[in-house]
């Protein structure tokens, strides 16, 4: 989905988020909502993604596992999470995906021309 960016870019990602209501477990689906905020608010503030500039969210689910990419125009940038011991108000959104995510990782996108961040989250299935 493209969803401009700006200040409504990661309400309207966890919108996107949440049609993972029935497949998930609750508390993945809260940790999925906090890591595409953090994602998006990143491409927001780093990458400038303002109205015009779009990003692009996907999600796909597998009966165990669920795959989230945020791409967005910006020129990229180094992959390192900082450490959990600092104190700080900002800048945990990187911290938070390598913690709460079981694989991640940044890379460029040819077809956008810009920046995808992507991570998975293993969970356990939802008898249907």
């Amino acid at each position: 989905m493209r969803l401009p960016g700006g200040t409504i870019a990661p309400r309207l990602a966890r919108s996107v988020v949440n049609e993972l209501s029935d497949r998930v477990p609750p508390e993945v689906l809260e940790d999925l909502r906090l890591l595409v905020t953090e994602v998006v608010t990143n491409s927001v503030r780093h990458a400038r993604a303002g109205p015009e500039s779009p990003i692009r969210v996907r999600v796909s689910s597998r009966p165990k596992a669920v795959r989230l990419e945020v791409t967005d125009q910006g020129p990229g940038f180094d992959a390192a999470p900082r450490g959990g011991d600092e104190a700080r108000e900002s800048g945990w959104g990187l911290y938070l995906v390598d913690r709460l995510s079981d694989r991640w990782g940044v890379a460029y996108d040819s077809y956008d021309s810009g920046t995808r961040v992507w991570l998975e989250v293993e969970h356990p299935a939802i008898a249907a």
